[in-house]
């Protein structure tokens, strides 16, 4: 009997969702998954063998910023870290400098920059007009959007503007008949410009002033204002940062309700708290901010629990100008988090708090992969998907921003002994990093669009 030839064996310990599959490996066949298994190996035209590393389904960041600061093109840097990083797709927020993308022109744009200089797979967010004009929403849809992102608080009137309740409930219901889910940035406006003002009235300055100024408080109420505007009108609705186990409590109160609402954090709120804040300043100026340790502590409580969904980054990568004035209020919100979404959560989650690898694919592959409509093709190491595979080496190591990949060179998670690393990412079968080192030029990634 002939037995089946791959292109590529890749050997290692194969992170499924309910075991390590030990000295297993993953067979592929051009840009797909051929087989994954323990049993006997099929034949290879080549084999990588990574014994004693983990093989996790290549992640998918569901929080990139890529266009913040350089605009589109701004997916080259940002798909490079994510190679460095295990991560395989991003999803890209639509609030890039100068304009945000809300319309069909804009999109197509950005999908023909996206696969002409990205380095890993893009997926793209879109948001509303402010004109009122939601049909294009339709429009957008049929493009290949992933998701809807919307905001409660305003940050900049055209590039990142609020959305008052009114104009949320008529989107609402837009992407409802579009059955397209809807991220919304989670913190009241009035109430953020209430408590800033207050506590500059007491005396506090710095990153005391910015968490005080963005209380809990700010959060939870437009947690608890959009998510009964999502179960009135029966849209997909989703938390981009819950920062705090209460949210994640309302957000579960409405899906035992019924709702369909999902919660996404990022892996900073389960690593740093609101004294490290103070220590590092504006590189861990974030928004919602960094909480205090007990509320850290609750998050991993809530995560236990089954009361997150995702676990993303939020990245985005300032130059080191716009996080050095001495006005906080000046620098910007954000770090960037490609290259150390898997070792920061994995010694978090494995490590320091006893959970499997399992868990760690799932809140960052399969479920990022099934809440935006890419799911079997990817999320999960299984035959048929693409051959997306981050190679995971858990041997302590301390991670150094001088060493990134990346054009910037820092980052708060500076000097951190992790459990581990990436050695190796593969995309659709493509070796594109290995050893500190990009293995591929720009353009192997590819615009990826929901089933």
């Amino acid at each position: 009997m002939t037995q089946t030839q791959c292109d590529l064996l890749l050997i290692g310990d194969v992170v499924l969702p309910d075991r390590i599959i030990r000295n297993g490996h993953v067979a592929i066949s051009g840009e797909t998954i051929l087989s994954v298994g323990e049993a006997e190996r099929p034949l290879a035209k080549r084999t990588e063998d990574y014994s004693g590393c983990l093989l996790f389904p290549g992640l998918i960041d569901a929080q990139v910023h890529a266009g913040s600061h350089e605009g589109v093109k701004g997916l080259e840097d940002a798909t490079k870290a994510a190679a460095a990083g295990g991560v395989t797709t991003i999803i890209d927020m639509p609030f890039d400098d100068p304009d945000p993308v809300n319309n069909v022109d804009l999109f197509k744009q950005k999908v023909d920059i996206a696969n002409r200089i990205s380095t890993v797979d893009v997926g793209l967010y879109i948001t509303a007009r402010k004109d009122g004009n939601y049909k294009v929403l339709r429009d957008l849809v049929r493009e290949g959007a992933v998701s809807i992102k919307l905001s409660t608080y305003e940050y900049h009137p055209v590039r990142f503007p609020r959305f008052s309740t009114g104009e949320m409930y008529e989107i609402f219901l837009e992407a409802a008949e579009l059955g397209i889910p809807v991220a919304f940035h989670n913190e009241d406006q009035e109430l953020v410009s209430h408590l800033i003002a207050r506590a500059a009235a007491a005396g506090k300055k710095g990153m005391e002033i910015h968490g005080a100024g963005r209380a809990p408080l700010a959060e939870l109420v437009a947690d608890a204002q959009i998510l009964e505007l999502a179960a009135s009108t029966n849209v997909r609705c989703h938390i981009v940062h819950s920062t705090i186990a209460a949210g994640n409590r309302i957000a579960r109160h409405y899906r035992e309700r019924g709702a369909k609402i999902s919660v996404e954090t990022c892996v900073h709120y389960f690593i740093f708290n609101d004294q490290d804040a103070i220590r590092q300043g504006a590189f861990l100026k974030l928004n919602p901010p960094i909480r205090a340790e007990h509320e850290r502590l609750e998050m991993w409580k809530s995560l236990a629990a089954g009361e997150i969904d995702l676990v993303s980054t939020d990245h985005v990568a300032w130059p080191i100008s716009r996080k050095s004035d001495p006005d906080m209020a000046k620098n910007g919100s954000g770090v960037p988090g490609l290259e150390t979404l898997l070792p920061a959560f994995y010694t978090g989650a494995v490590r320091d708090h006893g959970h499997a690898p399992g868990l760690v694919a799932a809140l960052t592959a399969e479920n990022p992969a099934r809440h935006f409509g890419l799911y079997p093709r990817k999320g999960r190491l299984t035959a048929g998907a693409d051959a997306d595979v981050a190679v995971f080496c858990p041997q302590a190591r301390r991670f150094e921003a001088k060493s990134m990949t990346s054009w910037v060179k820092w980052s708060p998670f500076d000097g951190m002994d992790m459990a581990g690393y990436v050695r190796a990412t593969y995309v659709r079968g493509r070796k594109v990093f290995e050893n500190s080192q990009l293995q591929a030029d720009p353009g192997v990634g590819r615009f990826v669009r929901p089933n």
